[in-house]
């Protein structure tokens, strides 16, 4: 039997200083709630709740503070290892996991699938989708299924695939996008016949993607875990690339995205927090500006009342309220580009600032200082020994911190 358990959430309250704007994130963990475990893989928002996948069984959060977990122990999903989650039609959730396989789940019965009893060619489920025919599309280590309720389709390196390791799915309207480990991008159309973008081919920067979302414009974006954001202007380019050597995007290791109410992206990064893209704009969300328990973020999600949700790697899950005011213009500190320099170059904020800095190396040593009016670039002195740098600088009384790496 599942257990419903309640929990006491710990409110905390950040004042950002440079607009006198209150920002609200609760903060749930192992230690203060019930949530299994602090390394949150997926998640999946329904009308009435929100799923959690964790490397210790499944939660569900619902009205009330109500939470119901799953697990090995007391539920039908017998891995607890949960990976992928996707939301049919709030009556049914499906569940990828990574030695269990699929499961499905209508709030009363679990079916699981694996390449015992099923089509389904692998144990472990990366990413789950449902094309508008209902088709399940399902991204494993060892391939692509499709799976119509009652008759499998695989496609493999023998089918034209670059890769077995496919990570993502995202289908929107009669294309399905699909994103690989090594092998590019790849387009379904309704037929399920495909192309294959690559580095080589289309030209796009990475031949791996984690996620993929698509806006308002119908446009799919990527996110790559070492060359940055990626967006599709046309169809298989041309593409628009957005890294930390030409934009004020905070790093490279991308994981996850969202897109926001109007048009914003919501980025989850390995190292940097989250960043918001809103136009030419950058602003980052992290563990030295804000409450977020963890800066390497795995996945975000996104709720009706515009709550943003994310799932961290060592921290739970943060509540992150307010969205509007986390995208106006200026709340958070301007970002700093590039994040990697040489010695004697240049680093910029992503606009003009009024601050004092100073630039401190590894051991601790302040090695220059100044201010900026109005203005948005520091100079790295040519002398700088390679490694880490840390810039501390003071805007309206707050202070704040960014890292670059000089070669």
């Amino acid at each position: 039997m599942t257990k419903i358990l309640s929990c006491t959430l710990h409110l905390i309250f950040i004042v950002l200083a440079s607009k006198g704007q209150a920002q609200f994130i609760y903060n749930y963990t192992a230690e203060n709630s019930p949530l299994p475990f602090n390394t949150v893989r997926c998640l999946e928002s329904s009308s009435s709740a929100l799923w959690i996948g964790t490397d210790e069984g499944l939660a569900k959060l619902s009205g009330g503070n109500n939470w119901t977990i799953y697990n090995a122990g007391n539920s039908g999903l017998w891995s607890n290892d949960v990976r992928a989650l996707k939301n049919d039609g709030d009556s049914l959730l499906w569940i990828g996991t990574v030695q269990g396989g699929l499961f499905s789940f209508d709030g009363l019965n679990w079916t699981n699938y694996t390449p015992l009893n099923s089509g389904l060619g692998d144990y472990l489920v990366r990413g789950i989708d449902i094309d508008i025919q209902g088709n399940i599309w399902i991204a494993t280590t060892e391939g692509l299924f499709v799976y119509d309720r009652t008759n499998w389709n695989t496609y493999t390196t023998n089918d034209g695939l670059l890769s077995n390791n496919t990570t993502t799915i995202c289908a929107a309207g009669n294309t399905k996008y699909i994103g690989t480990i090594n092998g590019g991008v790849l387009y379904f159309d309704e037929t399920n016949n495909f192309i294959n973008h690559t580095i080589v081919s289309s030209g796009i920067p990475d031949n791996s993607a984690l996620d993929i979302e698509i806006d308002n414009n119908g446009r799919p974006w990527f996110i790559s875990p070492a060359a940055g954001l990626f967006v599709d202007d046309g169809d298989g380019g041309p593409w628009d690339v957005f890294n930390s050597g030409n934009s004020a995007i905070a790093s490279n290791s991308l994981l996850c995205l969202q897109h926001g109410p109007q048009g914003q992206i919501f980025i989850g990064t390995e190292t940097d927090g989250i960043v918001t893209k809103n136009g030419n704009q950058y602003s980052n969300l992290n563990i030295d500006n804000s409450a977020l328990t963890d800066n390497h973020i795995l996945c975000l999600e996104k709720n009706e009342e515009n709550t943003l949700w994310a799932g961290t790697f060592n921290g739970g899950l943060c509540e992150i309220h307010d969205i509007a005011g986390l995208l106006q213009k200026g709340s958070y500190p301007p970002n700093i580009h590039p994040t990697i320099v040489n010695a004697g170059a240049s680093i910029h904020f992503s606009k003009n600032v009024n601050c004092t800095y100073s630039l401190v190396n590894m051991l601790g040593d302040e090695f220059k200082t100044g201010t900026l009016k109005n203005s948005r670039t520091i100079n790295i002195p040519k002398t700088i020994k390679p490694g880490v740098v840390f810039i501390y600088y003071s805007i309206d009384n707050t202070i704040f911190t960014r890292r670059v790496i000089v070669h």
